[in-house]
């Protein structure tokens, strides 16, 4: 019997992640029921290594996107300022 499962992200990003997530272990489940017998652990692992690799890295890259894209709406990282011309230097002696 399906059970509905309801979820609030934050993000469109969080949100494809989850049904990603959802799918591949959807999969493994399909695959488990499917396999013959004795070969149901063989033909899971393979399939959890080979398509878990590829949803951590997705999930990586989209949450490395989101930073991404967060910084550049805040204008990046502050450069460090500049004392102008004709003031005190280090150490307090002024600039002749």
């Amino acid at each position: 019997m399906p059970v509905t499962v309801t979820i609030q992200c934050a993000t469109e990003a969080e949100a494809a992640s989850l049904r990603q997530a959802a799918a591949f272990v959807a999969e493994m489940h399909q695959l488990a029921h499917s396999a013959p017998d004795g070969q149901v652990l063989d033909l899971c692992e393979a399939r959890a290594l080979d398509q878990g690799r590829r949803l951590l890295r997705e999930a990586l890259r989209a949450a490395a996107q989101a930073r991404v894209a967060a910084a550049g709406q805040k204008g990046g990282p502050p450069a460090p300022a500049r004392a102008p011309a004709g003031r005190a230097r280090r150490g307090g002696a002024a600039a002749t």
